[in-house]
């Protein structure tokens, strides 16, 4: 136990810490006492800490909660933790773990984040719960940070520090979507072999012409985005103008996310380019994704090939969590209009 590297687990609730029927979450100050007792003797040098007094449930995080967590790593980071493991509830964990794979671009911190779609405890709560996912993919991202070894690693691995595990799997946290509900597998995501896998955007990989002074990060700008999303549908061209001109009619907005058909596929409609027009007379950031799961974004067909002509930027083989946590922390750097599309075009 003494040659094992300190690892801290924060809990921040989820269906990982669930007990009864129906299930709820247990006390984090009743929670973790009882599971390091159950399982600590098998994951050994592990700290647990809480993420906050109140447990949330992972549908009501927003951005702004991004920002304590983040304080909370960087304490953690300040007091030798260089290994730390995020309990998350499923339904948000791919965002959080996407701006967190923005946010730390260094090897000074790793990060895994994993949740589980059954409890790790019996409805009693008195002990582990039998068939549940919980312990094992909790044992999988411990395994994944006692285990690492940069001088073992390929260059492009080695520069990935943050992952999800979940499943039996290992993913770059910037490649997760869930794809399921209520059973497994949970999540997919990309490997870092793959060619529809993305690395984090570099907060200082701007063009020399544009700018040679690093952004200002500035995270409390978390707590005011307003990036909408735009779920194209075979309505007409009339009616999707319409509807996109209703978004750009929202106060203060910053990105519209479209998600596209096919391969980012959107119809060519004088009504539709002068509503991406307006958007860049107004500054807004456009993204064109596809709905399509897997595959993403390319320019093989006209149907899509034109939006460039509007500066819509392409969100490649970016699955959505990544798209906006890419969205968020750009709008965290203290950039204009142009330097924000360049960083997304250069990431």
């Amino acid at each position: 136990m003494s040659n094992l590297p300190s690892i801290a687990v924060i809990y921040m609730g989820g269906t990982f810490g669930c007990i009864g029927e129906p299930l709820k979450p247990m006390l984090a100050s009743a929670f973790l006492p009882l599971m390091e007792q159950l399982i600590g003797a098998e994951l050994q040098a592990i700290n647990y800490f809480t993420n906050s007094n109140v447990i949330k449930d992972s549908s009501q995080l927003n951005p702004a909660d991004w920002i304590e967590l983040i304080e909370q790593i960087n304490l953690l980071m300040s007091q030798g933790y260089s290994r730390i493991i995020i309990i998350h509830g499923t339904d948000t964990l791919a965002y959080t773990a996407a701006f967190l794979a923005q946010y730390f671009t260094t090897n000074a911190v790793q990060l895994v984040l994993t949740g589980s779609q059954f409890p790790l405890l019996s409805p009693d709560g008195s002990q582990l719960r039998a068939n549940s996912d919980a312990l094992a993919n909790l044992r999988l991202a411990y395994h994944q940070l006692i285990n690492r070894n940069d001088n073992n690693r390929n260059n492009t691995e080695s520069m990935i520090n943050c992952w999800v595990t979940f499943d039996e799997k290992i993913w770059p946290a910037s490649s997760v979507q869930k794809i399921h509900t209520t059973q497994t597998p949970t999540f997919t995501g990309s490997s870092i072999s793959s060619n529809e896998f993305f690395q984090p955007m570099q907060p200082n990989r701007l063009l020399n012409d544009i700018t040679d002074t690093k952004p200002t990060i500035c995270l409390s700008q978390l707590e005011d985005l307003t990036i909408a999303i735009y779920y194209a549908l075979p309505l007409s061209a009339e009616q999707q103008a319409a509807q996109l001109q209703h978004y750009l009619g929202l106060q203060h907005l910053q990105a519209i996310i479209i998600l596209a058909f096919g391969s980012g596929n959107l119809a060519k409609h004088p009504l539709i380019e002068h509503a991406l027009q307006q958007a860049l007379k107004q500054q807004v950031i456009i993204i064109i994704a596809s709905q399509v799961p897997f595959g993403g974004v390319n320019n093989r067909y006209a149907a899509g090939d034109w939006l460039t002509e509007y500066g819509v930027l392409s969100a490649g083989h970016l699955p959505l969590p990544a798209i906006y946590a890419r969205l968020a922390y750009l709008f965290c750097q203290q950039l204009s209009f142009a330097e924000r599309q360049q960083q997304w075009r250069l990431a």
